[in-house]
């Protein structure tokens, strides 16, 4: 079975909230109560997205860079959220692989950033406030940067679009949608429902894709207990 796309959920959001018709045929060009749908659903992924910035889901490894000798930063990756701080190493894959420690930002802007510098093999990175990267020192040589982050939330746009929750737990963003129909709506029926859902499957979603958090959702043989009759 494949993800629903973006059209997808947004006609399963309309159905399910009982709104008369058919469509959206689109997300695009939309109005009236149909526009809604479409920013519910959009809006909704979006949210669920952003509720951690951990997400196994949103995990990227491994990012590489190739360093430039004498240039000490580094542009951060287009779709980059949070660095992994444990992550950052030099030639990662070869036998003379080094780990860099993450210096603070005010740290070295206090400490190291005065004075000049002498090219060498880099022992340390910082995530400026932007969050692209400056190696301390400036490297001598080419190497291979490697690091992994988290994505920051990304929007669905299109209609073949598609949302980084899993497939198992795409409803989700239906169940969220429908909540945000019902309070637009005024459909106490409607809210009661989609809130029930979507409280269950965001408890599963953190059971299964936020890090130590597996056993939330797991029976333990060991606390079941026989009543007699």
């Amino acid at each position: 079975m494949a993800k629903s796309t973006f059209l997808q959920l947004c006609q399963k959001t309309r159905r399910e909230c009982g709104i008369s018709g058919t469509g959206p045929a689109a997300v695009t060009s939309q109005t009236g109560v149909l526009e809604k749908v479409v920013n519910w659903v959009a809006d909704a992924d979006v949210e669920i997205q952003g509720r951690w910035t951990d997400w196994n889901f949103l995990h990227v490894s491994i990012w590489s860079h190739n360093t430039i000798a004498g240039t000490a930063t580094v542009a951060a990756p287009s779709d980059l959220g949070v660095w992994d701080r444990e992550s950052f190493y030099l030639d990662y894959s070869t036998a003379d692989h080094k780990q860099l420690t993450v210096i603070d930002y005010k740290v070295w802007r206090r400490d190291l950033r005065q004075g000049v510098k002498t090219n060498q093999q880099p022992d340390s990175v910082i995530i400026l406030p932007d969050q692209s990267l400056r190696l301390e020192s400036p490297p001598d040589d080419v190497y291979a940067l490697t690091a992994d982050y988290w994505k920051r939330p990304a929007k669905m746009t299109a209609n073949s679009d598609t949302s980084p929750i899993p497939e198992e737990y795409e409803r989700i963003i239906v169940a969220r949608a429908k909540i945000a129909y019902a309070e637009d709506q005024g459909a106490p029926e409607v809210l009661m429902s989609a809130q029930i859902e979507f409280d269950d499957l965001l408890d599963k979603l953190e059971s299964k894709y936020l890090p130590n958090q597996q056993g939330r959702r797991q029976a333990d043989p060991g606390m079941m207990v026989v009543r007699s009759e």
